[in-house]
């Protein structure tokens, strides 16, 4: 008895383990809303994000993922949040949403040397280029568009500059942004698609209070 005793009284004081994060945050590479610089993530988003997360009082970890599996993570992971997500009225209802983080339209970049086009039902007959699980790209094809999807958008700068697709579907800051980091030059949007905002997206069974909480401090981050 005397030793069993002593045994619990020595483990009431081993130190307890740290707890668990709030929240499993994942995001992808997506700049200048999210990426890594320096080997730290950081990006337009992810510093408004860190921000209203220490305002909020809400611990988390964060990582970057390929685009579909931190969609996944997030649609199947209590407590698992991703950024930044296009809001659509097809992905509504499959999150609690904390936003918006940024605005970022969807557009249609060409070469100087593209067909012309003045809309995007012009764009119908030509090949597109988007990335496996974008939105946009995902818009497009729902629509009955011909989509040439890639595993990263980066890859559809080169694809567009050296005529193997016709327009690329993209982000109105990401897709000038990575042409200009691979040095390619004279890709211009000619066609907004849609006007859109990007959000964090979080799983449904997290905890509604800390949603509130996240929203308040975003709103009040905005607004300094």
């Amino acid at each position: 008895m005397k030793h069993a005793f002593l045994a619990a009284v020595a483990a009431c004081l081993v130190p307890a383990t740290a707890q668990a994060a709030d929240i499993r945050l994942v995001t992808e590479e997506y700049p200048p809303f999210n990426m890594t610089y320096h080997g730290e993530i950081t990006g337009m988003a992810t510093d408004l994000l860190k921000a209203a997360f220490d305002k909020a009082g809400v611990t988390y970890t964060l990582e970057l993922l390929p685009w579909a599996r931190a969609y996944n993570t997030a649609l199947t992971t209590a407590s698992a949040c991703v950024y930044s997500t296009t809001e659509t009225p097809e992905r509504m209802d499959k999150f609690l949403w904390v936003g918006p983080l940024v605005d970022n339209d969807w557009v249609l970049l060409a070469r100087a040397d593209s067909p012309a086009i003045t809309s995007l039902e012009d764009a119908r007959p030509y090949k597109i280029g988007g990335y496996h699980g974008d939105a946009v790209a995902e818009y497009l094809i729902a629509e009955g568009f011909r989509v040439d999807t890639a595993s990263q958008d980066a890859f559809n700068a080169p694809k567009l500059a050296n005529g193997r697709i016709d327009f690329w579907a993209t982000g109105s800051q990401l897709g000038p942004y990575l042409a200009d980091q691979q040095g390619l030059e004279g890709l211009a949007p000619v066609v907004t698609i849609k006007e859109t905002v990007m959000s964090l997206a979080c799983n449904k069974g997290t905890d509604p209070a800390i949603i509130d909480r996240l929203q308040t401090a975003l709103d009040a981050v905005r607004a300094e």
